[in-house]
């Protein structure tokens, strides 16, 4: 195995792409959209890539009309993209409103996509070898049983080989039953070093915790190291070693109206800062101030930070 100093990617990413179409209005009743790559993982992936983390992406492109301009936009942001294979079918696709931020408008068009081509023949010894941190969320799980497989699959070789695994809940009910999502998270449990809840409707749901340092003594005593509870305008606490620390957003008072997607922001700014040796207080420190700038810029990749942006 490589050592960590010489492994090529910072950060492994296994997920689904979509297309994403954004407006401020309503959905059935406006007149354009903005178009482009989403998907919480896909956001994940172009936060760290953006900030500076070298990023591979494990996902399958459906040969559609949109198929090229997918690879050209993940690759604008350097994302590594050698493992995205291409397939038959089509990409999946969500339409988004930020017109009413606290109850958002989401219609998903996925089912059948070239997401069920994510199997576990797509995960290799080299691929995981290679990367410092790898992470999935509940999302790719929730396409297919060889979606989780594939899952299990990279968190498995990576726990062996004591390479570290972050992994986000990313509890979605219009996907998949909550049964299959309590499921799906105890299945790879085990395996997992980071973790990204959310407080207070997830938590309760998946753990039976609504408060963060409940949920972080939870998940603690089922030997994941690092939690980071992301509790929305609240910030997040985040647990480590015996420590927990609560972060806010103090002294901001503007309007974050950006909500989409703002927890993958989270997460991509949180592992970047893991894998530049930060620790995981101040990766969250970090991790805060990717959210609130994402929120207040706007949507899509491009309103995403660049290390720039931050200094």
């Amino acid at each position: 195995m490589k050592p960590v100093a010489i492994r090529d990617f910072d950060l492994l990413v296994l997920g689904e792409t979509f297309v994403e179409f954004r407006t401020d209005g309503e959905l059935a009743y406006c007149e354009s959209y903005d178009k482009d790559v989403g998907g919480a993982d896909i956001y994940v992936a172009a936060t760290a890539a953006r900030l500076g983390s070298a990023v591979s992406l494990v996902t399958a492109i459906g040969r559609d009309p949109f198929q090229s301009m997918i690879r050209d936009s993940l690759l604008s942001h350097g994302i590594n993209i050698d493992n995205a294979i291409t397939s038959d079918g089509f990409n999946g696709m969500y339409f988004t409103s930020t017109r009413h931020p606290q109850a958002r408008e989401y219609l998903y068009h996925h089912v059948g996509s070239a997401s069920d081509k994510i199997t576990p023949t797509l995960i290799y010894d080299d691929l995981i070898e290679n990367s410092k941190i790898v992470y999935a969320s509940s999302e790719l799980q929730s396409v297919s049983k060889a979606a989780r497989h594939a899952v299990f699959k990279a968190f498995h070789f990576a726990h062996i080989s004591d390479i570290m695994v972050a992994y986000d809940p990313n509890l979605r009910l219009h996907r998949w039953s909550l049964d299959d999502a309590k499921e799906s998270l105890w299945s790879v449990l085990p395996l997992i070093d980071v973790i990204f809840p959310s407080a207070p409707d997830e938590s309760k749901a998946l753990f039976g915790y609504e408060r963060p340092l409940d949920v972080i003594g939870f998940l603690w005593d089922r030997g994941v190291s690092i939690v980071a509870v992301k509790t929305g305008p609240g910030g997040c606490m985040v647990g480590y070693d015996g420590k927990v620390e609560e972060f806010t957003h103090e002294g901001y008072e503007g309007d974050v109206k950006h909500v989409s997607l703002i927890g993958s922001a989270f997460n991509g700014g949180f592992l970047h800062g893991i894998a530049r040796g930060y620790d995981p207080f101040t990766a969250a420190k970090l991790a805060n101030g990717v959210a609130l700038y994402k929120g207040v810029s706007g949507d899509g990749i491009g309103s995403l930070p660049t290390h720039q942006d931050l200094a």
